[in-house]
């Protein structure tokens, strides 16, 4: 199974939405840290993640002192300030896997380092392409994104949009 790390605004989207389910019913292993999970701080977000948690289906990483050491050592070229940020990009290049977000800054150096970076708008269209969702209701989800994310880039939401209303 591919596996792939997410990071915490990723997780914001997909609940906002309300396709976490969906989510974790895609063929991916899922994968995250105990970093991004701290960062869930609304009650009925941690429950829902927790949930997939104990079900085995986000698998959570936790770090050693020294690989937290490393973690926080990590050179980047932008100023990742989070630690989350930093454990997501650190876990996904020791496993060289996908890497899920929506920082552009967190993007732009995982891109740099060689990997797979994607984000909400990938997640909605894989849901798509492995018939989780209708086109219609990928559609009716990618329109929410719009609503609930102001940062997407909107025309690449909007061509996908109208790829699938043909």
């Amino acid at each position: 199974m591919r596996i792939i790390i997410t990071d915490t605004n990723v997780f914001f989207d997909i609940m906002d939405i309300e396709v976490l389910p969906d989510f974790f019913g895609l063929d991916f292993e899922i994968c995250t840290t105990d970093f991004v999970v701290d960062e869930i701080k609304r009650f009925e977000q941690a429950e829902q993640i927790q949930n997939f948690i104990r079900s085995k289906k986000l698998t959570v990483f936790s770090f050693s002192s020294e690989e937290i050491e490393q973690v926080i050592a990590i050179k980047t070229k932008r100023n990742l300030r989070r630690i989350a940020d930093k454990s997501v990009l650190w876990k996904a290049q020791q496993l060289e896997c996908r890497l899920l977000t929506g920082d552009k800054n967190l993007r732009c150096e995982a891109e740099d380092s060689g990997l797979i970076v994607n984000g909400s708008i990938w997640v909605i269209r894989m849901l798509v392409e492995g018939n989780n969702v209708t086109a219609q209701k990928g559609i009716e989800l990618l329109e929410k994104l719009k609503t609930v994310n102001s940062n997407l880039p909107f025309d690449e939401i909007d061509k996908l949009i109208k790829k699938w209303q043909i």
